[in-house]
C-alpha cells in the first residue's frame, strides 16, 4: 500500500514522515528555550496562538545539534490520536510536536509493506525509528513522531506550553 511522506534530511541521512501526520512545515526560526528537559527538545515554537515543542533531529540520531541552514525546516506533526496518557493531559489542544531538520525534500510515495523494506537495525537511544523503504534508487527510514520523546516529558512539555500560552493570551500577547 503506497503512502504519501514528507522526506527530508538529517546529517546526510534520509527520513520520511507520513504525509498525513504532517500539519505544516516552516523555517527553521529561534524558539523558547525548554531548561532541563531531555536531549533533543531544543524550545518551543510559537504556533497559530499556540506552543509546540520542537525536537532537533540531529540531536537525537547524529548527537550533533542541526547545522543552522538555509534550507532548515521545523516540520510540525500531529499527535492527537497517537493514544498515550500525555494525549488525555491535552486532549483539548490537539498535541503537536515540531521536528527540527536540515533539509526538507520532497513528498514522496513509499510502499512500507513492500518485499524490500526492513525493519532496519534496532539500536538503543535510536529511538523513533521505523521501518527502511525504498523511495526510487535511495533508502529512507519512516520515523514513528510519538517515539521521539518520552510520554512523560511530552505531557510536561504540552502541559506546560498550553498554560504558558493561556498566560500570553491574558496578557495579550499574539
Amino acid at each position: 500500500m503506497n503512502v504519501p511522506v514528507v522526506a527530508f534530511e538529517v546529517a546526510t541521512e534520509r527520513y520520511g514522515i507520513e504525509a498525513v501526520r504532517v500539519v505544516e512545515v516552516v523555517p527553521a526560526v529561534p524558539l523558547r528555550a525548554v531548561p532541563g528537559t531531555v536531549p533533543g527538545v531544543v524550545g518551543l515554537l510559537r504556533f497559530r496562538g499556540g506552543l509546540v515543542p520542537v525536537v532537533d533531529l540531529g540531536v537525537v540520531w547524529a548527537g550533533r545539534p542541526s547545522p543552522a541552514r538555509m534550507s532548515s525546516r521545523i516540520v510540525i506533526c500531529e499527535l492527537a490520536d497517537a493514544g498515550g496518557s500525555w494525549a488525555d493531559v491535552a486532549a483539548h489542544a490537539r498535541p503537536r510536536l515540531g521536528l527540527l531538520a536540515e533539509r526538507v525534500l520532497r513528498v514522496a510515495t513509499v510502499d512500507p509493506d513492500a518485499a524490500d523494506a526492513d525493519d532496519g537495525p534496532k539500536t538503543p537511544g535510536a529511538r523513533g525509528l521505523g521501518r527502511i523503504v525504498r523511495d526510487g534508487e535511495a533508502l529512507l527510514q519512516l520515523v514513528r513522531v510519538v517515539d521521539l520523546v518520552p510520554a512523560d516529558v511530552l505531557a510536561s512539555l504540552v502541559a506546560g506550553a498550553d498554560a504558558e500560552a493561556s498566560v500570553g493570551n491574558d496578557r495579550g500577547a499574539t
